[in-house]
């Protein structure tokens, strides 16, 4: 949350943790929603997140010392309490799909702590039927988004290749928050990519290198050879001088390592496509992969 200028402490004595994926994402998501809450009604630059075992449960408490509100009012009707108070109850409909629960303590001038609490054991796990859209599916309307869909801009159509779920779901909730954007699909390997971005055509695509079944280098050498419109903005844990060269070469506009990206990013995209668009209005084609370049 740095880049909100919000810091965030966070307090945990649990050593281990073994979540499956599905859950592990929604808690990740239903956080991160509370704490922009925390960044654009709270009017204070901190916050806190426990995360404590609570028997065969698991629950997080996200707390503020901001200037609080009648949570009686707010847990009411989403319909009648604008953003805020639909995304509560967005996250509290959230919570029950998964078989757990989000309490609010809140009242103006002491602050609002938000405890979301989720069954642990395996029996207690219901279907998560609200959750984010499965590798390589476009996703659905309603899917976890903060962003509303009255976007009167044109949008930027943006395909996600990563083959974690996790780091997929992090730049999901990222590029949600950048105006102009929207990320259309997901996927996990380059494979799918390259038949996603045939289909889709999306205007940007964020790629990992690392990955089964084909690499990011050689999945956006094929896509630019057939998109070449297509802006690609390489991601990798190791973002080399080899790597960064390989990416280029194969098209890409450029390539960030994911621990820059939550910085770097939303720059990027945005250098690229005007990039683009410049070539573009005096005439030339866009920069093409150089034939049979390949690297692993």
């Amino acid at each position: 949350m740095q880049q909100h200028e919000l810091a965030v402490a966070v307090d945990t004595a649990l050593e281990r943790l073994h979540l499956p994926e599905d859950l592990a994402v929604v808690l990740f998501q239903s956080v991160r929603e509370l704490l922009m809450n925390v960044v654009k009604h709270a009017g204070t630059g901190r916050a806190e997140v426990r995360l404590e075992s609570a028997g065969p449960a698991l629950r997080l408490i996200v707390r503020d010392e901001g200037p609080g509100f009648d949570s009686r009012v707010r847990t009411a009707a989403p319909a009648s309490l604008g953003s805020n108070g639909f995304g509560l109850f967005s996250i509290r409909e959230r919570m029950r799909a998964v078989g757990g629960t989000l309490d609010i303590e809140s009242s103006p001038g002491q602050g609002t702590t938000v405890t979301l609490t989720v069954p642990l054991t395996q029996d207690s796990l219901p279907t998560v039927d609200d959750r984010p859209a499965p590798v390589g599916s476009v996703l659905p309307a309603g899917s976890f988004r903060s962003r509303t869909a009255d976007v009167t801009v044109a949008c930027m159509r943006v395909l996600l290749v990563d083959d974690n779920a996790m780091v997929r779901q992090g730049l999901r909730s990222l590029i949600d928050g950048f105006t102009g954007m929207e990320v259309i699909a997901e996927t996990g390997d380059g494979e799918e990519a390259v038949a996603l971005a045939d289909g889709l055509k999306p205007s940007v695509i964020v790629m990992d290198i690392h990955m089964p079944k084909m690499n990011g280098i050689d999945a956006t050498r094929h896509i630019k050879s057939r998109h070449p419109e297509t802006v690609v903005i390489g991601l990798s844990v190791d973002a080399v001088p080899d790597n960064r060269a390989a990416m280029t070469k194969s098209g890409a506009a450029a390539l960030l390592s994911k621990e820059a990206a939550v910085s770097q990013l939303e720059g990027a995209i945005r250098r690229a496509v005007a990039e683009r668009d410049s070539l573009s209005d005096v005439g030339l084609p866009p920069t093409l992969p150089s034939p049979g370049s390949s690297q692993h």
